[in-house]
């Protein structure tokens, strides 16, 4: 019989060593697009351009007279204004959604009450929905957190609803067998062998927030990346529009690492 060598991870050196070399080739085909002028320059900068862009943007905090002020450049300031937002928006989505997804996932008639008005809100055009929070809680901040956690409750409800709905019978029928009220069973059985995966659901949606984030943030514009790509394009700097994208990329790649550090550390089972 052939080994299998399909749906697989890769393991071994090439495991460590494929993922810097996918990057560095990206880099590679980016640079030959824009140095051999396929696209014009004004709109895609090389990667050195947008690099140099996301050094400046570290170092638009340093004076005329060369003292430091690092945590005033646009890239911590505006970073951490971002990071906070998507951090509110997330939380009060888990603190609204979860609970939602669990009734929804445990009681099949309160799933059949809610069906037809929250399952179909994650297909919503969701940044049609931007003047609906201006009018709401005006331009400010509000606003925003609470168009990025509309933006993220609407997964966050059916990836709970999921979690529930995917521990096995046998954990159920066990409750049963043992006396547990449907209450008990909630909370002693079907929670405790969900959280991984309702955990992995907040890593999904602070994921899904970074990405509405730019649309929340180009309203009333203050604070923020959106806010440094929405100057950068306005005064046509197309390597710091770049410089803002990967700065917003790197961040959530970050988060999704530390959160997916988090899962493994305290949420390593699966039922």
């Amino acid at each position: 019989m052939n080994a299998r060598y399909v749906a697989l991870p890769a393991s071994g050196p090439l495991a460590r060593a494929l993922p810097p070399l996918g990057v560095v080739a990206f880099l590679l085909v980016w640079w030959i697009i824009t140095a051999s002028g396929v696209v014009n320059r004004a709109f895609i900068p090389t990667p050195g351009e947008t690099l140099g862009a996301l050094l400046d943007m570290f170092r638009d905090g340093i004076d005329r007279r060369g003292n430091s002020a690092f945590w005033d450049s646009s890239a911590i300031a505006d970073g951490w204004a971002s990071i906070a937002r998507v951090a509110k928006a997330v939380f009060w989505a888990s603190l609204v959604g979860i609970p939602i997804g669990i009734v929804m996932g445990a009681f099949g008639r309160v799933e059949a009450f809610l069906r037809w008005v929250v399952f179909p809100l994650k297909t919503a055009p969701i940044i049609a929905f931007i003047p609906v929070f201006m009018t709401i809680w005006g331009v400010d901040e509000k606003m925003k957190v609470g168009f990025l956690f509309f933006g993220t409750v609407v997964y966050m409800i059916p990836l709970t609803f999921d979690a529930i709905r995917g521990v096995p019978e046998e954990y159920v029928d066990a409750a049963v067998d043992f006396g547990f009220t449907p209450v008990g069973t909630l909370w002693h059985f079907l929670i405790p062998a969900a959280w991984p995966r309702i955990f992995e659901a907040i890593k999904v949606c602070t994921g899904i927030a970074w990405t509405y984030l730019v649309a929340a943030e180009i309203v009333n514009v203050t604070t923020g990346l959106g806010r440094v790509i929405f100057d950068a394009r306005r005064f046509q700097n197309a390597p710091r529009v770049w410089a803002g994208i990967l700065l917003i990329l790197a961040i959530g790649v970050l988060t999704d690492q530390a959160l997916g550090a988090v899962r493994r550390r305290f949420f390593n089972w699966e039922a």
